[in-house]
């Protein structure tokens, strides 16, 4: 029996270990891993991290890391590197401030 070919997504978890998706190529949707832990595509999860801190940092998945850094030279810290996009959003939160997503105009 031929096995159809799996995804190549792959995460890190938050302990920094690589987790691959064990779906089929092209599924839809978020990804899995053997665990039964499943995470959006980095696409959806880069845009929205962008919506709620692009005003105040480039955030960038570099296909591995989670990285942010301030636009303003200022700040105490420049740049946070994450495995997860939750704790890079944790450290932004403790050393940056809280941020909510900015308000959808609604259509007059």
């Amino acid at each position: 029996m031929v096995m159809p070919p799996l995804c190549v997504e792959a995460r890190l978890d938050a302990c920094g270990r690589r987790r691959a998706c064990v779906l089929d190529r092209g599924h839809d949707g978020d990804h899995q891993d053997l665990k039964g832990e499943s995470w959006e595509p980095p696409g959806v999860t880069l845009a929205r991290l962008k919506k709620v801190w692009g005003h105040t940092h480039r955030i960038v998945w570099t296909g591995t890391l989670w990285v942010a850094t301030a636009h303003s030279r200022a700040v105490p810290w420049r740049t946070e590197v994450e495995p997860t996009p939750a704790q890079l959003e944790e450290r932004l939160r403790r050393r940056h401030g809280q941020r909510d997503v900015p308000e959808q105009r609604k259509p007059v």
